[in-house]
């Protein structure tokens, strides 16, 4: 679970408990209240504040442990609710979702904090848009640092890189990286997966932008996002040969020569 969800969970499910506390604790104290009156007309104040307290204490108690159940159960209803309605209007996840299921694939977490997409300069954005026609827009687009579920990943990657990628080990891979996504409503157009130990070591492990999406900025945007997630600000980037023109556009150093070790080197 995200942060984005897990802090409104949170508020829902305390909000609820202390709601049925204070309910509780009205409640009880309207049944006891005569009990308490009886023990003071006899002369026993003491013995009537006692009950009347541990009473209402005691009601007050359960019915808001039963609220916390019930701010649970309210948290996970208002989640899927948001997860379902938070892509474009007129989009249906479940028929999107359906390829997912034999492989047990959970819905993808659209989650996070909204930022709309903003490049560095309109002129950088213009050297980097294609003469097509027509411009797409990507004012909608927004970023999630949040992670990225593999049933969105795979028909991304598929659409970049016509592999066929196995849910399980997709899976596993994305748990290994921080992975910043970039999203057009409920559709996936963007990633960038940084490998790291936190404290020296920062490399690009992939960047992925869907061909209809490229040479709009989105990388460039996904890039520096990255960057900020790479300790001291230094990433390590082993380039294909065919993405060397769009690193060295986003103001990229070359570095050393690298190398690749085999089981037969």
């Amino acid at each position: 679970m995200s942060d984005f969800y897990r802090s409104r969970r949170i508020a829902i499910k305390d909000t609820t408990a202390l709601l049925t506390f204070f309910i509780g604790f009205v409640w009880s104290g309207a049944f006891v209240w005569p009990f308490m009156e009886n023990q003071i007309d006899q002369g026993d104040m003491t013995r009537g504040l006692a009950y009347f307290l541990g009473a209402v204490l005691c009601c007050a108690i359960v019915t808001g442990l039963i609220g916390l159940e019930a701010g649970n159960l309210l948290g996970g209803v208002w989640e899927r609710y948001h997860k379902m309605h938070r892509g474009s209007p007129g989009i249906d996840a479940a028929p999107m979702m359906a390829w997912a299921a034999p492989f047990g694939l959970q819905q993808v977490e659209r989650d996070a904090t909204r930022v709309v997409a903003r490049f560095p300069s309109e002129s950088a954005v213009a050297q980097d848009v294609l003469t097509v026609g027509r411009e797409k827009d990507v004012s909608d687009v927004y970023y999630t640092e949040a992670g990225v579920y593999a049933a969105s990943f795979i028909p991304l990657a598929q659409r970049v890189r016509p592999l066929s990628y196995e849910a399980r080990k997709t899976r596993e891979a994305l748990s290994r990286t921080t992975n910043i996504g970039a999203w057009d409503g409920g559709r996936l157009v963007g990633v960038v997966r940084v490998l790291t130990d936190g404290y020296t070591f920062s490399a690009l492990a992939d960047i992925l932008v869907d061909p209809e999406y490229q040479r709009l900025g989105i990388g460039r945007a996904l890039m520096q996002r990255a960057l900020k997630a790479a300790p001291d600000a230094r990433l390590i980037i082993d380039a294909q040969p065919e993405c060397v023109g769009f690193f060295a556009r986003i103001g990229c150093d070359p570095g050393p020569a690298g190398f690749v070790m085999t089981s037969n080197t």
